[in-house]
């Protein structure tokens, strides 16, 4: 009688056991895909700086070397195709290099993530003056971060803003010739890990 008790615990103990191995915590991260846009001077595109967890942090990267560029100015979206997958992350202060201050000149950048679809971002020198070129392969434009939601994915392609295409300037607040936006989209997905039962 006392052994078919203990075979009976023994069995209790092993199912628990079992359940907690088949019931393990998984955690799910963010994955993000660059588009397949060549990365030659003057292309501007989206490109992986980092990801912890469910997020990712995005450099906006215009691609060089471009010594000889008269950059003053950027205004550009960046459309998040379905916002209930990816949500945009606020910063109190934004990252970037391919604007350089000279004397008297100050750098505005203001980022607009009001709509959930769409991030609008705005890079300008203040103080008059001309823009600037770059010599290192590659200057960041904007750093921005986002978060996946749930366990799908989504688009985020760059877009215009006010009607207008996105558009790099330059110190005559015209569009600047041979520097191009990427057309074709980049996509963040939730990745799963763990969670495997025995």
């Amino acid at each position: 009688m006392r052994s078919m008790r203990l075979m009976a615990m023994a069995g209790v103990l092993l199912g628990l056991a079992v359940a907690g191995c088949s019931n393990s915590s998984s955690t799910t991260s963010a994955q993000f895909a660059a588009s397949s846009t060549p990365a030659t001077p003057g292309v501007i595109k989206l490109v992986q700086s980092s990801v912890s967890g469910n997020r990712v942090v995005l450099d906006v990267l215009l691609f060089g070397p471009e010594p000889a560029l008269d950059l003053y100015a950027s205004r550009f979206g960046i459309r998040i195709a379905d916002p209930s997958m990816v949500r945009f992350v606020p910063q109190a202060t934004y990252v970037q290099s391919a604007l350089v201050a000279s004397d008297g000149q100050t750098i505005l950048i203001d980022v607009d993530g009001s709509d959930p679809s769409l991030v609008v971002v705005g890079t300008a020198k203040q103080g008059g003056g001309a823009g600037n070129g770059f010599t290192s392969p590659a200057a960041v434009v904007i750093e921005l971060s986002f978060e996946i939601l749930g366990t799908g994915g989504t688009t985020l392609s760059f877009s215009g803003v006010d009607g207008n295409p996105p558009q790099a300037l330059d110190s005559a607040r015209q569009p600047l010739q041979g520097v191009r936006f990427d057309t074709l989209g980049a996509s963040i997905a939730a990745v799963r890990t763990g969670g495997g039962g025995y």
